[in-house]
Formats: C-alpha cells, structure tokens, sequence
C-alpha cells in the first residue's frame, strides 16, 4: 500500500513538469499562426511592421493568460482528487506498532517484586504493609506461615528492638538517611537468630512515608568467613610453632657443630702440628702431617662458618647491627659484590624475635642476591622509630617476577619471609623489575606482642 502511495506521488509530480511548459508552447504556437496567416492573406505589407509584431504578442499573451488560468484550475481539481487518493491509500495502509510508553501496570511490578530473590518488607508505621513469596521463606523456610503480617518488632532480635523501631521512627521524618547493608539480627518463626543483610529504601505512598527494606540471608556465609578465620589461625599458629622449632633444632645443631664437632677438630689439628714438629727427620711424613693439618684446619672452618649460619651468636651477644654485618661481609665480598649497611635508630634492646625475623629476612635476601640476582651493589638500610622496624634490602641485578614466583609456590625462601614477617603481625612487600633490581620491604611493629613468645632465638 505505502508502494502505491509513492507511485500517485511520482505521477504528480511528472504532469505538473509538463503542464508548467505548456501554455509557452501554445503561445509560440499562436504568434507563428498568426504570422503565417497574415502573410498569406498579404495583410502584413500594408500594416506598418511594429504594429504587426505588437498585435502578435498582445494576442499571444491573451492565450497564454487564458491556458495558464485554465490549467491552475485543472491542476487544482487534479490535486484534490490525488489528496483524496493518497488519503484513502494511506488509511487502507497498516499502521505502525505503537511505541511503548515506559509504564507499565501496577500488577506488573508486583511480579517482578514477587519474584525478587532477596526478601522484600514495606513497612509503616511499625507494621508490615507488604512482603514477597522470598522474605515469607526467610522467616519461615517450612513455608507453613505464607508471608509476614502485623508488627515488624517481633522478628527482630529482642536486643535489637529498640534500636531498630527507634531507626525506623527516625527514617520516615526524614531524620537519617537510608542505608544500605546493614547486618542485622532476625528471628524466623520458631524463634532462631539468623543474620541478615538489610538495604533501606524511603517510598512515599498515599502521603505516607513507608520504608522498604530489602532482606539477604548470610548466615551461611559468615559461618564460612568464621570457619575460614579459624582454619586461617590455625594454619598461622602451625607455621609459626614450625618456625619455632625451624629455630630450636637450628640451634641446637650450631651447638653440636661448634662444641662437638669444632674442638674435635680443633684437636686433631693440635696434634698434626705436633706430628709435624716430631718429624723433622723424615721430610715425607711431615709433609704428609702438615697438608692434613692445613685440611682440618680448613674443616674446622667451615664447620665455624656452618655453625654462625645456623644460628649466629652475633645476634645474641652484639645485636643486629653486628650480625648483619657480618653477613653481608661473608656472603657479598666473596662474590664481589659491593655492599653498604645504613643504620637510623638504635637497634641494641630489640626483643629477641623481632631481631631475630629481621636478620633472617636480611640473610634470605642477601643469599638471593649471591645466587640469582648478579648484582653489582646491595644496600641495606635499617630503620627503627617508637613503633616500627623497617628493614630494606635493594639490589641493582635482573629482577625476577615475583607474582609468578608466588603464583608457582617453589620459592621456599619467599614462603619462609612471608610466614616469619607474619608471625609478627608485620608487613612484607617485595617490589621487582626485569633488568632494574629488586627491593625487599619489611615493617615489624615493635609494641605489637608475639604469640607464644614469637620464634624461639
């Protein structure tokens, strides 16, 4: 229909082309008639010429007025008729759907509500005015009780009453504003607490101030976050008796290394020197003692140096500023690495665990340095405030991607700093770029007290 329309148009709009060049043509065509006619009767040669050309172009222009008036007046009944038609095409045409207007009827959005997942309560005035199919099985999963009716006092738990009504009361004067997650404790319908995560919502209804209050249940999740706390302490108090006992034996064993192990050595070694004095007449054999004594004088010390890697006495007799300097001048000038140690604080009078978690977070990243990192430079600055030990370890090598590291879970060194430092509830940021270096940040709160005394030293 829309297509026979455009063709009505289109034929329009061609006559009305024509027709505006036709009443010129007729013209011309009466001015050469008549010119024609003239000379043919022989009345043009005893007429003056400027006569004969005015007479041609008054009558001509008589025609052209009386066509011109004759087709406005075709060309006016045409188009009505044509009106008429496109008219009636396009009333026979189907008519567009209708926009959609944006409302929709009430009972639609009281489906939607009813459908909601989460519990929905519209309270006034203290009384429940409305709840959905989703809040009726939250205070009664049994579905014996099909909605929540009367006072909304009862289903709140009795500590909470007052608070609650006094909250409500204030929300519609428009005291307070809405909130939204709100944990609050319901009572179902046996009377059993559960926890509940309630959103606000002031609705202006009939001139009332109703409050809509959108209802979650998460009992179940808090029981999880409480099970996970406690499963997250107990891993916590395991690593850290671990550690504990990481330190015992560690100690223990630079015990046995040094006072066993050490004067054995120490022994053997006095009387290879002996042997060699009593064998100046046979220059083979002192020889012989001679290499061994230079072989336990080499075991005796590395076990030495075993012994103050395990557990150094620096730390218990010096403090931490002796020990880690110590290490480092052990590990990195072996490895021709430069060093420097910066000190701003006072770290004599530390408490034993805390140095302790400090020098071994210095020692792992420094033997990392010496093995993987290929650094030219390693600075390490110790800082102590009333509150805080900050202990960072920079280096100028390749870097490493720690997230990947972590992610992997094979770097035992990384896992052994991250357990310590939160053995004390500290604070350990490891920051690293590919072709930069490597910065280990560690914070220790001084104050804070260490459960179970911390790591034994």
């Amino acid at each position: 229909m829309t297509e026979r329309v455009s063709n009505i148009a289109d034929r329009l709009g061609s006559s009305h082309s024509l027709l505006r060049w036709m009443p010129w043509a007729i013209a011309a065509l009466h001015a050469g008639l008549m010119l024609l006619c003239g000379l043919w009767v022989g009345a043009w040669p005893s007429m003056p010429i400027g006569w004969s050309l005015l007479a041609v172009l008054l009558s001509s222009a008589l025609v052209w007025l009386a066509i011109q008036v004759m087709l406005r007046s075709m060309q006016a009944q045409q188009s009505a008729v044509s009106k008429g038609a496109i008219a009636r095409a396009a009333h026979l045409a189907p008519s567009p759907p209708a926009e959609p207007t944006g409302t929709y009827p009430p009972r639609i959005y009281e489906r939607m509500v009813a459908s909601l997942p989460d519990g929905v309560v519209i309270i006034r005035s203290g009384q429940v005015r409305f709840c959905n199919a989703a809040a009726g099985s939250l205070f009664d999963p049994s579905g014996e009780a099909p909605s929540v009716t009367g006072e909304w006092q009862p289903y709140v738990a009795p500590d909470l009453r007052a608070r609650e009504a006094e909250r409500l009361d204030r929300l519609q004067c428009g005291v307070i504003s809405p909130l939204c997650f709100r944990h609050v404790t319901l009572l179902r319908a046996d009377g059993a607490p559960f926890q509940a995560e309630v959103s606000e919502l002031l609705l202006e209804n009939d001139g009332y101030h109703d409050v809509l209050l959108l209802l979650r249940d998460i009992s179940e999740s808090e029981r999880m976050q409480r099970e996970l706390e406690q499963a997250n302490q107990r891993l916590q108090h395991l690593s850290q008796r671990l550690m504990e006992v990481q330190e015992s034996q560690r100690r223990q064993l630079a015990r046995d290394l040094h006072d066993d192990i050490g004067q054995q050595l120490t022994a053997l070694k006095l009387h290879l020197q002996r042997l060699c004095g009593s064998l100046a007449h046979e220059p083979v054999l002192a020889r012989l003692a001679a290499q061994l004594s230079d072989a336990a004088d080499e075991a005796l010390a590395k076990v030495r140096s075993l012994s103050l890697a395990l557990h150094p006495l620096q730390l218990e007799t010096l403090g931490l500023q002796a020990a880690v300097h110590w290490h480092l001048s052990r590990f990195l000038e072996a490895a021709h690495t430069r060093w420097s140690l910066k000190l701003d604080g006072e770290t004599v009078g530390l408490s034993p665990d805390i140095a302790l978690v400090a020098f071994r977070i210095v020692q792992e990243a420094v033997n990392n340095v010496a093995r993987h990192a290929h650094a030219s430079r390693v600075e390490v600055h110790i800082r102590r405030t009333v509150n805080l030990l900050q202990v960072e370890v920079i280096d100028d090598g390749v870097g490493f991607d720690f997230r990947a590291a972590r992610a992997r879970a094979q770097s035992l060194g990384l896992t052994s700093m991250e357990e310590r430092v939160a053995a004390l509830s500290g604070e350990l940021n490891i920051a690293s770029l590919s072709g930069v270096g490597t910065r280990v940040t560690v914070s220790l709160p001084i104050a804070a007290p260490s459960p179970h005394h911390g790591v034994d030293a």
